[in-house]
């Protein structure tokens, strides 16, 4: 299954959403978190790239549940939480960002294989294609918090 085929629908009769009114000052601290994230690894780019990877995917995934709460839902904290997250987040996007959702997939498993096992260091060109799609993905979630009435 691609991201493609995840609609908001069937991520709610799954109860892996749930509707809840979005709390505008929390999801801007939020997206103040993922800013810090990413200057996090900024400093971590020469040191540790590894790291660097980690927090540009955190800033990401902040930035994705952040696009998902202003629209109106809560993301069930169960299993595949993070999976659910980037996937409403580019289904409430109209797919516009696909491939900057499924580099964050591919960012996810990076993640997971650097925590909890064994991975060869992200390529510079990973790292640079990482925060670019953090960025992107941050300004879009900006966007859709300050729409929030």
């Amino acid at each position: 299954m691609t991201t493609r085929d995840v609609t908001i629908g069937r991520l709610v009769a799954e109860g892996r959403l749930v509707q809840q009114l979005a709390d505008k000052a929390m999801l801007r601290a939020t997206l103040d978190s993922a800013e810090r994230d990413v200057l996090a690894a900024d400093a971590n780019l020469e040191a540790f790239s590894p790291w660097s990877d980690a927090m540009l995917y955190e800033a990401g995934l902040r930035s994705a549940r952040a696009i998902v709460q202003a629209s109106g839902f809560r993301i069930d904290a169960g299993a595949r939480a993070h999976v659910t997250t980037i996937d409403a987040a580019d289904a409430l996007t109209d797919g516009a960002r696909h491939p900057i959702f499924v580099r964050l997939h591919r960012m996810r498993r990076r993640r997971n294989e650097f925590m909890y096992g064994m991975s060869p260091d992200p390529s510079a060109s990973d790292l640079a294609q990482a925060r670019r799609d953090a960025l992107a993905l941050l300004s879009l979630a900006r966007a859709a918090v300050e729409r929030i009435s």
